[in-house]
């Protein structure tokens, strides 16, 4: 139960993140390169994006229990691993491919950064 709880406090605090990182940060950058985004309503967008957080949060927690986590320093290690293993690469791929301002692939990253240690935090502070 107390992974569960720590998926849905993380993915609360990831989705305030996100509006930072993701929103708020150059976003007057997003509308340079309008013809790359998908013409969908903003809160379908969002809704996917939290569901792709939930995902990744539970993710999170289940790789550090799996792998036994159980400190700060781990957890923030496993964050920080994830994060170069995964999240980006596939940031920088996006950008050297797609054609938006190369401000946002710094926003982007540090916002999957973010994500993670999130994650980290919300495991160690409930589960761990």
């Amino acid at each position: 139960m107390r992974s569960v709880i720590a998926v849905i406090v993380a993915t609360i605090a990831i989705s305030f993140s996100d509006w930072l990182f993701f929103g708020v940060i150059f976003h007057d950058r997003y509308m340079r390169t309008p013809d790359v985004w998908r013409p969908m309503p903003e809160s379908r967008k969002i809704a996917g994006s939290m569901v792709m957080a939930l995902i990744g949060t539970a993710a999170f927690v289940l790789l550090a229990r799996t792998i036994g986590v159980v400190d700060f320093r781990g957890a923030l290690v496993v964050a920080a691993l994830v994060w170069a293993a995964a999240s980006l690469p596939q940031t920088v791929t996006n950008t050297i491919y797609v054609k938006y301002s190369s401000e946002l692939a710094y926003t982007h990253a540090i916002g999957w950064l973010a994500r993670l240690l999130i994650a980290a935090v919300a495991y160690v502070l409930i589960v761990g």
